[in-house]
């Protein structure tokens, strides 16, 4: 592994779980924090075990709501988008060496090449020894090929764009095996903290968004596949949605079909398989669009990295902490899988997503360890899909 260095994080301010979400500049207005030094509670008498979200938009939305959604997402308002940054979780980072065995019974699904074709992926070895790294940690990071955007399974990352409370935002996501089955692969996987904004108590989820696989904005046809309308569709943690639980701030969100042609998202582009419960210690390779400085949003960026350590200093409803890897993505990229055993002829398993950093770690990202929750979100609260 290389280590490299490429710009800087800005400092800010982050506490542990439950915890004051802190936007730098870039990020607009975005998770608006209280009072520096203030904390915010969780809220006692809600599940921090369960699921939440709106299943009416499990079926399609209105034509005229499409319509609405891609005249508001102009050229314009979309190289204006803010980046949501990665959330800064202060200057406290903990870190552990990686737990060998996690609790949970190991289950995942695999992904599907395009025109629903599924594809089976063999498992491999964990990437990391038992015993971590210092930080900085090592991380080979580079901006995807522009020949490769188009191509399976690198097409299966896209931004994410959205309103919410008001402003126009973008994030990253990955086209993930759907609660709905082969039938309809119409799902996206990104974090909590892009679907709803929970920092002001008042729990605003998006409206508007879209979501554009394979998106390259240095070219006139920054959208190969066409845009995708979110039909209204998401889930999420409760531990997130109530009580800002980093430990558990992943998402769900299901869309329309192309604009281009009408087929499904897994139909034009394929999906990515999906774990949860398996080792701590593994190989990553993570996909984001980072927008914040020294980025610009306008490319797909991977990161190689093994698992560094786990967050020993941060509480939650996930019992297995949140794991660590060399990764210098800024905002923008939050929600940008983490996929075990991927290549280039197989997408391999979503394994977890660029989340949070520490400001005194600016080339560290953290993830949620991916547990039997994480794949209730994905299913959409059901016991298994």
């Amino acid at each position: 592994m290389l280590r490299n260095v490429i710009g800087s994080h800005r400092a800010g301010l982050r506490r542990a779980v439950p915890a004051v979400l802190a936007a730098g500049a870039l990020a607009g207005s975005w998770l608006a924090a209280p009072a520096a030094g203030a904390l915010t509670s969780p809220v006692a008498h809600h599940s921090v075990t369960g699921v939440i979200g709106s299943r009416p938009g499990l079926q399609k939305s209105g034509l005229q709501q499409e319509k609405s959604i891609l005249a508001y997402w102009t050229p314009a308002r979309l190289r204006a988008a803010k980046p949501v940054d990665v959330i800064d979780a202060g200057a406290r980072p903990d870190v552990q060496p990686p737990a060998a065995h996690p609790a949970g019974k190991p289950g995942s699904i695999p992904g599907g090449l395009p025109a629903g074709r599924g594809r089976a992926v063999t498992r491999s070895r964990p990437g990391a020894g038992p015993d971590g790294y210092s930080y900085p940690y090592p991380y080979s990071s580079f901006n995807v090929p522009a020949a490769d955007y188009t191509r399976w399974p690198y097409e299966l990352n896209g931004r994410l764009f959205f309103n919410n409370d008001g402003s126009g935002y973008s994030c990253s996501g990955t086209v993930v095996g759907s609660h709905n089955g082969t039938s309809n692969e119409n799902e996206v996987w990104t974090a909590g903290h892009c679907l709803v904004n929970t920092e002001a108590l008042n729990e605003v989820v998006d409206s508007s968004a879209i979501f554009i696989p394979a998106y390259n904005g240095n070219v006139s046809d920054f959208d190969p596949f066409g845009e995708f309308t979110w039909n209204g569709g998401w889930e999420t943690s409760s531990a997130w949605y109530y009580n800002r639980d980093l430990t558990e701030d992943e998402a769900a969100m299901t869309f329309n079909t192309s604009t281009l042609n009408g087929r499904t998202l897994g139909q034009d582009v394929g999906w990515d398989g999906f774990a949860w419960n398996w080792p701590v210690t593994e190989n990553f390779t993570a996909f984001g669009y980072p927008a914040g400085s020294p980025y610009n949003g306008a490319n797909l960026v991977e990161d190689v990295a093994p698992t560094a350590g786990q967050d020993s200093g941060i509480g939650g409803a996930d019992s297995t902490k949140p794991i660590v890897i060399g990764n210098p993505m800024t905002g923008g990229s939050s929600g940008g899988a983490w996929n075990i055993d991927w290549s280039a002829s197989g997408p391999g398993y979503v394994d977890g997503h660029n989340d949070y950093k520490y400001s005194n770690q600016p080339l560290a990202m953290y993830s949620p360890y991916q547990d039997t929750l994480s794949n209730d979100v994905r299913c959409f609260g059901a016991s298994s899909c």
